[in-house]
């Protein structure tokens, strides 16, 4: 099974690069302070990454900003205790192809949005989060420093693999908010 696990992996690594290349998106670096909308990819199979997850939407929201989120359950069935809305959205192993990429409306529809923030807290770097932040049009794109993706993001954050979600949103808060919108893009930052 891991032995077909990593063909799925590897095909699909190959057609996300396929689908980096062919990327069309009007670039721009965005501090937190300056974005007005926000989206929010995860890994929600932990329960409290979710719980975590909305409380950090919450806080962006009182500040003023308009925020999206859209996690993934590597589980075939949608769990009993993730609730969804209109702007909290989550999908399943139900709704990607063989090679680990989204296809269904719902991600279609939320790449398509012109976000001028997309913040990718996958840490798990799950393959399907890492083609919806690739085919994101968001204007800046954050995520987690990999030599494998320098051409995904617009600003990195390298973060050992050991730390939390928590550890890597207080990392997202310091370094988006003392980003200069003038920067040039592949910002890194040791968190």
């Amino acid at each position: 099974m891991a032995f077909l696990q990593g063909i799925r992996t590897s095909i699909g690594e190959y057609f996300l690069r396929k689908e980096l290349n062919v990327a069309n998106r009007s670039k721009s670096i965005i501090n937190l302070k300056d974005a007005k909308t926000i989206a929010i990819i995860y890994n929600a199979d932990n329960i409290n990454d979710v719980e975590l997850i909305r409380k950090y939407i919450s806080y962006l929201r009182d500040l003023g900003k308009k925020v999206w989120s859209l996690g993934y359950v590597p589980q075939k069935e949608m769990p009993g205790n993730i609730t969804t809305s209109i702007d909290h959205r989550c999908f399943t192993m139900k709704d990607i192809n063989w090679y680990y990429k989204p296809a269904t409306n719902i991600i279609a529809n939320f790449v398509n949005e012109e976000y001028d923030l997309l913040l990718d807290l996958n840490i798990a770097k799950q393959l399907p989060l890492t083609f919806t932040a690739a085919l994101s049009k968001a204007k800046c794109k954050v995520g987690r420093y990999s030599e494998k993706y320098l051409s995904l993001y617009d600003v990195m954050l390298e973060t050992d693999d050991e730390k939390t979600l928590q550890y890597f949103l207080k990392n997202v808060d310091t370094y988006m908010e003392m980003l200069n919108k003038k920067a040039e893009g592949n910002t890194i930052k040791r968190a």
